[in-house]
């Protein structure tokens, strides 16, 4: 077995192996002694790790794929570990019972926005349509390009193969020097939620602290 890359209580596991000129990363769950790929990455081999900050296998658990620690998302921009956290709340009704109103719920997030320390904020997304979810974020203040030399991310892909070209580096430079918090709202450049070009992957893949591993990946068809 490879290298463990995050575990979570769910059963999900990400598993990082190496060969000679390519790696991989199976993002494995293991239910009642069955095993299941639900996905793999595969990218260039780095011999030497590139360090992004606030971009983490760990932050990739919660792109929504599978089963995840979604408490981990009420805390993680608070401890440095991602610059934005899209959070989504059950609203009671007849299938879920024991879940809060929307009335309730508004309560709940007001009081974790009351107690978030400074250089964090939080907000209710304006751009969801489905009344049965209650969808907020947390996130830092200022912008990506703030947080992350946007060089050192260009140079990664480079070396995971992925060209960026100069055109697509301005554009998401440009894209990464807007307010953190205009992303949880009507007034972004794009829904994160439906990127589709490769610069809104690569600026999502920043956003939400993927690793540029998994973007790279993704960009590569695999």
């Amino acid at each position: 077995m490879g290298q463990i890359l995050h575990q979570n209580s769910k059963g999900v596991t990400m598993v990082r192996e190496d060969f000679k000129t390519r790696s991989q990363v199976k993002v494995v769950s293991e239910f009642a002694g069955k095993r299941t790929c639900l996905r793999t990455y595969r990218f260039h081999l780095i011999h030497e790790p590139v360090e992004i900050p606030y971009c983490s296998w760990t932050n990739l658990d919660c792109c929504g794929g599978w089963s995840c620690d979604e408490e981990y998302l009420d805390t993680a921009v608070q401890k440095n570990l991602k610059l934005f956290s899209g959070r989504t709340t059950a609203l009671k009704n007849e299938y879920f019972p024991n879940c809060p109103t929307a009335e309730e719920a508004r309560g709940q997030f007001d009081a974790m926005k009351d107690a978030l320390p400074d250089g964090v904020l939080g907000g209710i997304e304006d751009t969801a349509e489905d009344t049965r979810f209650l969808h907020t974020f947390l996130c830092r203040t200022g912008s990506i390009s703030e947080y992350i030399d946007l060089g050192r991310v260009f140079s990664f892909y480079e070396k995971l193969g992925v060209h960026i070209s100069s055109m697509e580096q301005r554009e998401i430079g440009r894209l990464c020097d807007i307010e953190i918090s205009r992303y949880g709202t009507s007034h972004a450049p794009f829904q994160y939620v439906h990127a589709e070009t490769p610069v809104q992957l690569i600026t999502t893949g920043l956003l939400l602290g993927y690793p540029i591993e998994s973007t790279a990946s993704i960009l590569q068809g695999h």
